[in-house]
């Protein structure tokens, strides 16, 4: 598997959401798309007591959801505390369902690293992180990572990830993404090279309440003055978070958290975020039907792309006419991302000389 600048990583956590919106997205885009999966951390709850139960969840439809996309990254650093055992079990579970998955681990102190190497079939994908970067003798270490396990850059990805990056403007995120790059020995030999980010905010409270905001897509920026900038012959695959911040919200209880309506919407350069009310005493049910007419219908309609855009749209344009069963955050979450994946791939196929 090799694959360029009209490719499109997307880093999604391994929710219901999530696996829903993968595969409501086109046929004909799903070969250009490689996922990067996260699985989840581990949080002892009633419904989830063990380690094995989570797994049940995390893997349920997931080979369906992957079905037409040619292969997915799996990592499973989350895990981590659960120790090395997490990991062998993550990808064995992911053998044992068919999923044609290539793991993901680290250079340095990775839990699943010995995991990861024994499930290479397909390859395998090495994660920097900045941290690996700021500690400075990146070449040095990660072809020391390389010598000790036997692996050759041509059967191996990697993804250079600068985390989160929503603090920073465009020209702070591509000096970084370009300094990352420089390190990197023989860039020209790696099986794929990814550069990762996420400008997503970390919180809805960016937006104020019944109302909305436009939040720069600083990553993709970055990445496109990247691509243009012509100091790189190999231009590095494209990648982010979608419509999720990196650290999720694996710590978020609705119980005890005041959460509100909201949806998370693509535009070429930005996202549109409008925001609701706090559901406890305005129902979600009721409340993303009128976001929805916000945004198909009323002040926002310049943004909308139209029902034909892709099947998140199409829901949105349903949601404003009335159809019920489209009014929960998590159908929401499944909304936007299928959207997001849509909106990055159809722009990555019309930039020139791409």
């Amino acid at each position: 598997m090799t694959f360029g600048s009209r490719h499109y990583v997307p880093v999604l956590k391994v929710k219901r959401a999530e696996k829903s919106a993968l595969q409501l997205v086109a046929l004909t885009l799903r070969e250009h798309v490689t996922p990067l999966l996260e699985i989840v951390e581990w949080r002892k709850r009633q419904d989830k007591p063990t380690l094995r139960s989570h797994l049940d969840t995390a893997f349920k439809d997931l080979a369906k959801s992957l079905r037409w996309y040619p292969r997915c990254f799996l990592d499973a650093r989350e895990l981590a505390r659960q120790g090395p055992s997490a990991a062998e079990q993550i990808f064995n579970r992911a053998a044992d369902a068919g999923i044609p998955f290539i793991p993901v681990t680290g250079i340095t102190k990775r839990a699943d690293a010995s995991a990861a190497v024994r499930n290479q079939e397909r390859g395998l994908a090495i994660r920097l992180t900045r941290d690996d970067f700021e500690a400075g003798d990146l070449s040095s270490g990660l072809s020391a990572f390389m010598a000790r396990h036997g692996i050759e850059r041509e059967d191996a990805d990697l993804i250079l990830d600068l985390g989160p990056v929503e603090d920073m403007v465009t020209e702070g995120v591509a000096r970084l993404a370009s300094q990352f790059l420089g390190d990197v020995p023989d860039r020209n030999r790696w099986r794929t090279l990814i550069v990762s980010a996420s400008a997503f905010p970390k919180s809805m409270g960016v937006v104020d309440r019944d109302s909305h905001a436009v939040v720069t897509r600083v990553e993709w920026l970055a990445w496109k003055r990247l691509r243009d900038g012509g100091r790189f012959s190999r231009v590095p695959t494209y990648s982010d978070c979608a419509i999720q911040h990196p650290s999720g919200v694996e710590g978020f209880d609705p119980r005890m958290m005041q959460v509100s309506a909201s949806v998370r919407y693509a535009l070429a350069d930005s996202w549109l975020l409008i925001k609701g009310k706090g559901t406890r005493r305005h129902p979600a049910r009721m409340q993303f039907p009128q976001l929805a007419k916000r945004l198909a219908y009323g002040y926002l309609c310049d943004h909308f792309r139209g029902e034909a855009h892709c099947e998140g749209c199409a829901s949105i344009k349903r949601a404003a006419d009335g159809q019920p069963r489209l009014g929960s955050p998590e159908v929401w979450r499944r909304i936007g991302t299928v959207h997001h994946i849509t909106e990055v791939m159809r722009t990555l196929r019309s930039l020139p000389g791409s």
